[in-house]
């Protein structure tokens, strides 16, 4: 596998940075993980443009300057997915700083682009097919405060409460977790944004303290297109084991049903009804079936 850095290919395995560098050691890196999917007329990326919108975002977010235009980041990874003959698999793009520092503030700024682009070979329960539904419990680690960090950037150190919350939910059992803000309402999973069904009416996180998710953003069209009454608002933790149906979305696994939340059984039957239907439009969207949505493919 050959990886993109600032130009060039390289093999993956001497993609490498120092130990010392100010990216590693201080976990400022800014990074976006984009889905690659065999849509009908050929692979393609599924909002690469609106991942590589974000990633600039996280840049602003972190006093990061990208020596590459969006174009430049868009062309980079369609040149490694050509590269690596990528037909159904995810894009993993970076910027970070990759001199050596001691200090809290990188004194040298360059910043490194690294590219790299994965193929999952034949899909047997992957991205065009929904996820297996999920086990998750509540953390007791909250998501980190928005006035602490900036929580709408992609950056690496903002992954350590995800980290922590979901190795204690496997711990205690759980294939996932749901993170609570420090107000105690519903935030979101490790790497994925939560939705919950009651009465055919779906309700979401703001996104006060949540990642803006490109694919909750893409599900949110969907659910409009499909007439779905959507409320943005907070959830209290009670509202979860009340609620007929609930599913994650994220990149790579796009809709992931939840089963049970603290070891109670959400709804009569996984996937519900509603979710169901959702994952079932969502997977014409990500086929490229739906003209209305062409804008969110990129083809490779």
């Amino acid at each position: 596998m050959k990886a993109w850095i600032n130009g060039e290919f390289v093999d993956w395995k001497e993609a490498t940075v120092p130990i010392l560098s100010h990216g590693f050691g201080r976990g400022a890196a800014i990074f976006e993980v984009v889905d690659i999917v065999s849509a009908a007329k050929g692979p393609a990326f599924f909002g690469l443009k609106e991942h590589v919108d974000r990633f600039f975002n996280s840049a602003t977010y972190m006093y990061i300057t990208i020596p590459l235009s969006k174009d430049d980041i868009i062309r980079a990874c369609i040149d490694t997915a050509q590269e690596n003959n990528v037909s159904y698999g995810a894009a993993k793009f970076f910027a970070y700083y990759s001199a050596i520092e001691l200090d809290v503030v990188p004194h040298d700024k360059q910043v490194d682009i690294a590219v790299f682009c994965l193929d999952f070979g034949s899909p047997k329960a992957g991205q065009m097919v929904m996820s297996e539904p999920v086990s998750a419990g509540i953390s007791s680690y909250r998501k980190i405060h928005p006035e602490s960090v900036p929580v709408h950037a992609k950056t690496t150190g903002n992954y350590v409460s995800g980290y922590l919350a979901k190795m204690a939910a496997k711990e205690q059992g759980y294939q996932d977790v749901i993170l609570l803000d420090t107000m105690g309402f519903v935030a979101e999973a490790a790497t994925a944004n939560l939705f919950i069904v009651n009465d055919n009416k779906i309700k979401t996180p703001t996104l006060r303290s949540v990642l803006p998710g490109i694919n909750r953003m893409a599900i949110l069209e969907i659910l409009e297109e499909m007439t779905y009454i959507v409320e943005k608002t907070d959830i209290r933790p009670d509202e979860l084991f009340a609620c007929d149906e609930a599913f994650y979305t994220s990149s790579i696994t796009q809709i992931m049903p939840i089963k049970s939340i603290d070891g109670k059984t959400i709804g009569s039957a996984c996937p519900g009804k509603v979710t169901q239907t959702i994952a079932d439009r969502a997977r014409e969207v990500y086929n490229g079936k739906v003209t209305k949505f062409d804008k969110w493919l990129t083809y490779i």
